[in-house]
């Protein structure tokens, strides 16, 4: 296994077996490998894997027992769940499961996919923030937003004080955002969302893009999310209802 020179090298495997046990890989009262074979396989040191392995016992995941070894202790097989409804709310609901931590922002002129969803023109002048939300402390998700800023304005200097372009939007700004439009697809990380995500560059994803509109119709917020598929299920509800003349599954 393969691991980066930029994150401190325990720190990466302590966010590989996280990321296994948030995944469901490593259950409840399953033993780890001891540390000389976890050694091995990270090809790192066994004091390395111990700082780990410490680490994650630290925060109650694991537990070390005298004659049997290292073993999972809580299960965090907890995915973000999206319901395909149509609702709005169900959209915005991965916001609330996770913490986000805020890349950059700046201003960008008016080309490519932002601006075509937005309809703005090459010399309208564009937000983008990028952001990691992370589940149970492990990085889950790149959120891109794009907003005109012609609605927000400037935004704080400090990253730290800036929040989502959809909150400044709908709560500083009082725009109703009526509707919104998204898309999912599959994917793989590329080498900079892999080193976002913590994950092995070519790592499946599900892509998403949402575009909101305001009540009279008129796009103002874009968002792009790179999202680890092990952290994610959809779930639909169906039922059968009578369509002309045929009793058809329809999506509630």
């Amino acid at each position: 296994m393969v691991l980066r020179k930029k994150l401190p090298l325990y720190v990466q495997i302590e966010t590989i077996i996280k990321s296994k046990i948030v995944a469901g890989e490593l259950k409840k009262g399953d033993r780890l490998p001891s540390e000389n074979e976890l050694s091995k396989q990270f090809g790192v040191s066994p004091l390395t894997v111990r700082q780990a392995l410490s680490s994650l016992v630290g925060e109650g995941l694991l537990d070390r027992k005298p004659g049997i070894g290292t073993v999972v202790k809580k299960n965090l097989d907890e995915k973000i769940i999206l319901k395909l409804s149509g609702r709005m709310d169900e959209f915005l609901s991965i916001g609330k499961e996770t913490e986000a931590v805020v890349l950059r922002s700046e201003v960008i002129q008016g080309s490519g996919k932002p601006a075509d969803y937005l309809k703005l023109d090459q010399t309208d002048r564009i937000l983008f923030v990028e952001k990691v939300r992370y589940l149970k402390g492990v990085p889950c998700m790149v959120v891109e937003e794009y907003a005109p800023q012609s609605l927000i304005g400037a935004l704080s200097k400090n990253i730290k004080f800036i929040k989502s372009l959809y909150f400044i939007l709908s709560q500083k700004k009082k725009l109703v955002l009526k509707e919104a439009t998204q898309t999912i697809e599959s994917s793989t990380a590329d080498q900079r969302i892999a080193s976002l995500l913590q994950i092995e560059m070519g790592s499946p994803l599900f892509y998403m893009e949402r575009t909101f509109f305001e009540e009279n119709g008129l796009p103002i917020l874009f968002q792009v999310n790179f999202t680890r598929a092990e952290h994610f299920k959809f779930s639909v509800h169906l039922g059968r209802e009578q369509k002309e003349k045929e009793i058809k599954w329809v999506l509630y």
